[in-house]
Formats: structure tokens, sequence, C-alpha cells
């Protein structure tokens, strides 16, 4: 009979400690994780490279920058170039109305006295000769490349 209680108790003692390893359930004790070491392939041993940082949308691109024309004492104050299809952004600091009009075509932009306005440079490179259809003495060329 003894023998019959002893084993009963080391077979309770072996199924609640091979149940408690497999439970499923919570609790509020960090995670365990496995010993066990599994074969790896000679590829994901490798340590790997850090990840370069996610681009951002409100981060400037190399391409992005900011071009302005500025217009002042009915002269065109234009930047030594501006790539293809940029936005340009221009100032009157004038008292005067003015327009920045292509002789080629492409964009004629009238720009309120003291006030801002943007155009789209062409998408072509080349030299765009612009003027004030307002005042025939300014000109100035606008270098797209």
């Amino acid at each position: 009979m003894k023998a019959n209680i002893c084993c009963f108790a080391v077979a309770s003692a072996l199924t609640l400690g091979l149940t408690a390893c497999g439970s499923t359930g919570t609790s509020s004790s960090a995670s365990s994780t496995s010993s066990m070491t599994m074969p790896t392939s000679a590829a994901s041993s490798a340590p790997s490279a850090p990840s370069a940082p996610a681009a951002s949308a409100s981060a400037p691109s190399a391409t992005a920058t900011v071009s302005s024309i500025t217009i002042k004492d009915f002269m065109f104050e234009l930047p030594a170039r501006v790539s293809p299809g940029s936005q340009v952004s221009i100032k009157n600091l004038d008292a005067q109305a003015h327009t920045v009009t292509s002789k080629k075509g492409g964009f004629d932009v009238k720009v309120d006295p003291n006030g801002t306005a943007t155009l789209t440079a062409p998408t072509t490179p080349g030299s765009y000769p612009v003027v004030c259809s307002f005042h025939a003495n300014m000109s100035a060329t606008l270098v797209v490349e």
C-alpha cells in the first residue's frame, strides 16, 4: 500500500509540475523565453547593419531648396539658378505692382505692391529672359538647371 501511495504522490507531483510548465494562462510576471538554442543559418547569424532612420515628411530633401526672387527699387534680384519645376517665391518690396513675365512664355506672375507670389520654374533647363510688363526697363534672366 505504501508503494501505491508513493507512486500516486510522485505521479501527482509530475502531473502538476508538467501542467505548470505548459500553462497558457496569463500571469502578472514577465513572459519567459525558452533557453533552448535553435540552429540558425549563416545569413541570419551575421549582425545586421543599423537601419537608416525613416525619412520624415517634414524633412527637407536635397532638391527642395527654396529659391526666391526679390523686386526692389524697380530691379529684379534673381538667384544664380533654380531647379527645373521648383517653386520660386517672389517678394515685391516696391510700392508699385510688378510682374515676372517670361519672354519665352511659361510664366507670367503679377506681384502686388509690398506683396508676395509664387511661380513654378520651367521644367526644361535653359535661360529664360524675364521682364516686368508694367515697367519696360526691368529685365533679368532666370537660369534653370
